[in-house]
């Protein structure tokens, strides 16, 4: 009885308390049964998180501030560039560190390493289609001899000095947004993408000259592409209901083999191949040399069973 007794003092207890802690707060909680052994009831409370990525502050980019750069840049081994990277800074000369390269990024803190500049580059034109090796080979078909931009899609990097036989800095005009001459330190004072800054050692003529010689080159490569791929414009597409001819049956066949060539390997045979046939009407047919340039020509796409010997 005396146990009874206790007991309803505590629900009742419990029961004023309860009432009265949720009618204050405004949150009563609804019961729902579990109509299964395995229901699992949800909760009646929920918490929202909201995560905002940190971006650095705009980078002023100067030589006086390499240093504070130098602190707040990430070591790394190798460096490959992706689509946020807008300056390759050589410091190669600066003997306060032992760092070769430092590479700026849009969203991210620099990234320093002891590589030099060429490596990294080489390591990104390696990447692409068509090597900086080819794209020079067309920049001098258009009378640029040096400093020739490097032009990918609409990626373009810009040497600051002659990239021919050493390391130098590279600034990425896919990137600038503006450029304002600075008459008395006789640079270019440019604004990157998320207002980074960078004094570009280098003349108004200089600069604008690039610009114009990058806009070139990206008409043309565009240019090319878009007539190749407009040849597909002008042939019927087959229905997947259409039974395959003859070409499409051959391509399907197990049997048939071929070599994977690279758009920058296909360039270079085309360029090899027509200074072939100059030769070939400049020294006639019969000349003993003409052998040996043919199977120069026919090294640039490395043993190729199927070549034509003529």
């Amino acid at each position: 009885m005396k146990e009874d007794f206790e007991r309803n003092q505590y629900l009742t207890y419990y029961s004023k308390w309860r009432n009265g802690y949720f009618q204050f707060n405004n949150t009563i909680p609804s019961k729902k049964p579990a109509y299964y052994l395995d229901e699992v009831c949800e909760s009646q409370y929920s918490y929202k998180t909201t995560w905002y990525r940190n971006t650095i502050d705009p980078l002023s980019i100067t030589d006086h501030s390499l240093s504070s750069s130098l602190a707040i840049a990430f070591e790394q081994t190798h460096i490959l560039l992706n689509a946020k990277s807008f300056y390759i800074k050589d410091i190669r000369d600066v003997q306060e560190t032992p760092f070769n390269t430092i590479v700026f990024q849009l969203d991210e803190p620099p990234l320093k390493t002891k590589e030099e500049s060429r490596t990294i580059m080489n390591r990104y034109f390696s990447q692409k289609p068509l090597d900086y090796t080819y794209i020079q080979h067309i920049g001098k078909s258009l009378g640029f001899h040096h400093r020739c931009p490097f032009v990918s899609g609409d990626e373009i990097f810009v040497p600051e000095k002659g990239a021919a036989n050493d390391s130098t800095s590279w600034y990425g005009l896919h990137h600038i947004l503006s450029a304002v001459e600075d008459k008395k330190e006789n640079c270019m004072q440019v604004t990157f993408r998320n207002h980074h800054e960078l004094q570009l050692i280098v003349s108004a003529h200089s600069f604008y000259d690039q610009v114009e010689r990058s806009a070139v080159l990206s008409h043309l490569l565009h240019a090319v592409v878009d007539e190749l791929l407009s040849n597909y414009g002008h042939t019927l597409a087959p229905y997947f209901s259409q039974e395959l001819n003859v070409v499409q049956r051959r391509l399907k066949n197990p049997t048939f083999t071929s070599v994977f060539f690279s758009l920058n390997k296909v360039m270079v045979f085309l360029s090899n191949y027509k200074a072939q046939d100059i030769l070939v009407k400049v020294l006639g047919e019969e000349n003993p040399y003409l052998d040996e340039v043919r199977d120069h020509f026919r090294s640039t796409l490395t043993n190729n069973p199927t070549f034509p010997k003529d």
